[in-house]
């Protein structure tokens, strides 16, 4: 699924399933309405793991509500981790600088194999967008990260797609090893 529509799906899913789902942490204003990868990591990974310590990270993106800078910075983050003893989810967001824990039930698909050191830099994640796609991003389009987890093992990438203003997708798809940063395939 690309990175986009797995961001429409997040935001329907806010919108819709709130109702069943529970607060897990009080609304919290961003000193910086605008974190970097790795704050918004530490920061969602404290409240996942004050919500259940057994929670790991299953989804990290940006979204079409705030793409990713150069700097490594977004306005919209989600995050999702899964704890297999409340056999439910936290949904961790950000968006126009205040940050919102959800708890639902349900499982967790596959869980992206992330070692305790994976590549949390979103700089270098936007250098190797710039590199794969510069003439995409000089033509208006922004870009996308999400992680994702192959069928077969689990194996963890970054998945860096370009979107432009109403959805509009390149078709360019980087993916990144989620643990070492290095650059495994480019399709387009």
């Amino acid at each position: 699924m690309h990175v986009r529509w797995a961001a429409i799906a997040v935001v329907l899913g806010l919108w819709v399933g709130k109702a069943n789902a529970e607060a897990v942490c009080k609304p919290e204003q961003l000193k910086n309405p605008s974190p970097t990868l790795a704050e918004v990591y530490a920061m969602a990974e404290r409240h996942a793991k004050a919500w259940k310590s057994d929670a790991v990270p299953t989804q990290i993106s940006t979204t079409t509500l705030g793409l990713l800078q150069a700097d490594g910075r977004a306005a919209s983050w989600h995050l999702l981790f899964y704890s297999e003893s409340a056999k439910s989810n936290v949904a961790i967001d950000t968006f126009r600088g205040s940050l919102n824990c959800w708890a639902d039930a349900g499982s967790a698909g596959r869980i992206p194999d992330l070692k305790p050191d994976f590549v949390r830099d979103g700089a270098k994640l936007y250098a190797i967008a710039k590199q794969q796609g510069g003439n995409l991003i000089a033509d208006g389009y922004g870009v996308m990260i999400g992680t994702a987890a192959a069928p077969s093992n689990r194996h963890a990438t970054w998945n860096i797609t370009y979107t432009k203003e109403g959805g509009k997708d390149s078709g360019l798809l980087v993916l990144v090893d989620a643990n070492t940063g290095a650059v495994e395939k480019v399709i387009k």
